[in-house]
């Protein structure tokens, strides 16, 4: 299921990385065309991230049902649960469940919550800069 991850990593990437470099051929006040050509790179690259987001949730789905199915083949060779089938009423079996279904959301959390961490310090940091030299928001630099 990791070879799955090249792709999508690099479709998610497409799109910020065309985005970077249409604001930066605006801020460099290049040509129209090249702006015109970035532009749609930029649709292209929405498209891919749209697309690699759909591989994300298809391969996060079969790595979960692949550790379901593990996690019952080894239960079942412990005998921890009878051998004919899967008793959900077992408490053992119920909290794992439950706590195996919450881990994805888990680290997404935790993932996001590292990205607005250092979104903010990206945005401190650009008023710093603006603070200790205002003539970055002027064209005499």
């Amino acid at each position: 299921f990791l070879a799955n991850l090249a792709t999508v990593v690099t479709m998610d990437t497409y799109g910020p990385i065309c985005d970077n470099a249409g604001g930066i051929a605006e801020m460099a006040k290049l040509d129209n065309t090249i702006r015109q050509k970035t532009r749609v790179l930029n649709f292209a690259g929405v498209s891919f991230a749209a697309i690699g987001k759909g591989h994300a949730i298809g391969s996060a789905t079969l790595v979960s049902v692949s550790l379901l199915g593990a996690f019952l083949s080894r239960v079942r060779l412990s005998n921890m649960i009878y051998v004919a089938g899967v008793n959900t009423l077992d408490p053992l079996f119920f909290t794992f469940l439950v706590v195996g279904g919450m881990l994805p959301f888990a680290f997404s959390a935790m993932t996001m919550k590292s990205v607005a961490t250092t979104a903010m310090a990206v945005v401190g940091e650009v008023k710093f800069q603006f603070d200790r030299n205002p003539s970055l928001l002027t064209d005499n630099q």
